[in-house]
C-alpha cells in the first residue's frame, strides 16, 4: 500500500531545536503520494519550428522556458515516484500540556507554513517526517549543545 498524506494526519514537526512534537496536518501543497509533480517544459531556445507552429507550447513570461500543454490547454506534467519528496505541508502543533482541553480535545500551540519533509531539508529543524518513520539526524549539518 502507498503512503499517503491526509489533512488531519498525525506527524512529527521537529523545530530549529531539533525538538520533536506533535503535530496535525492542515494544508498539503503537492501530491498526497509523495510524488513530485514536474511540469513538462524545456529551454525556450531548444524548441523547433515545428513544435513552435504546433500551438502545444507555451513559452513564459520570461521567454526562458516553454511548458508543453495538454490537448484541453493546461500545462503537462510528469510524476516522479512515490515518497521520493513529500510535498510542504502546513501544520498546527498539539499542545503538551495534556490539561489543556476544550470540547475538541487537546489544544494547538502553534501553526506553521510550507514545512518541508525532512529529506529535503538542509536545515538544522523546521521539517515534519511521518509519525512511522524514523529520525534521520545524519542528515543535520550542524550540532545542538
Amino acid at each position: 500500500m502507498t503512503k499517503e498524506l491526509r489533512i488531519g494526519m498525525h506527524v512529527v514537526f521537529i523545530d530549529a531545536h531539533r525538538k520533536e512534537r506533535d503535530a496535525l496536518l492542515t494544508a498539503i501543497h503537492g501530491d498526497p503520494q509523495g510524488r513530485m509533480v514536474v511540469p513538462d517544459r524545456k529551454p525556450a531556445g531548444e524548441l523547433t519550428d515545428e513544435e513552435r507552429a504546433s500551438g502545444r507550447w507555451e513559452l513564459d513570461s520570461n521567454q526562458i522556458y516553454a511548458y508543453h500543454l495538454e490537448e484541453d490547454g493546461s500545462q503537462s506534467v510528469q510524476y516522479r515516484e512515490p515518497g521520493e519528496h513529500w510535498p510542504c505541508v502546513n501544520l498546527v502543533i498539539i499542545s503538551e500540556n495534556e490539561s489543556a482541553q476544550d470540547q475538541y480535545g487537546r489544544q494547538i500551540d502553534e501553526r506553521h507554513t510550507s514545512v518541508v519533509h525532512m529529506k529535503d531539508s538542509t536545515a538544522v529543524g523546521y521539517c515534519y517526517r511521518l509519525a512511522d518513520e524514523a529520525t534521520d539526524w545524519s542528515r543535520m549539518q550542524s550540532t545542538i549543545s
